[in-house]
């Protein structure tokens, strides 16, 4: 399971990085890191979800469970801080390359996850 989550993240990255040197290439600088800013936040959700989820090796499905609910709330928390991080230390952000790129992310996510499992 580690591997496919390894792919799933690191598919997420290289989405995020397309997407980031098409807006460079496209509109600029300023919107080539809003959109890898974007991604990052998605595809560091995903990392810290998924480090959660693996940690547990284990069969119990109580355990799996509850580390599934933390790992979703750690994911949300992090996504939140994030975006205001980004928001309040960023202040020449380009919101759409930034918000569309997450959402890739996300969507990058549930289509690997639809396919893995």
């Amino acid at each position: 399971m580690r591997e496919q989550l390894r792919r799933i993240i690191g598919l997420q990255v290289a989405v995020s990085a397309v997407i980031a040197l098409l807006c460079l290439v496209v509109y600029g600088a300023n919107a080539a890191v809003s959109a890898f800013l974007g991604g990052a936040i998605g595809f560091l959700g995903s990392l810290a979800y998924a480090r959660r989820i693996a940690a547990r090796e284990t069969s119990d499905p109580k355990v799996l469970l509850r580390a599934h609910f933390i790992g979703e709330v750690q994911k949300l928390a992090l996504t939140v801080i994030l975006f205001v991080a980004v928001l309040i230390l960023y202040k020449g952000v380009a919101t759409l390359p930034l918000l569309l790129t997450f959402i890739a992310t996300l969507v990058v996510y549930w289509v690997a996850l639809l396919i893995v499992f």
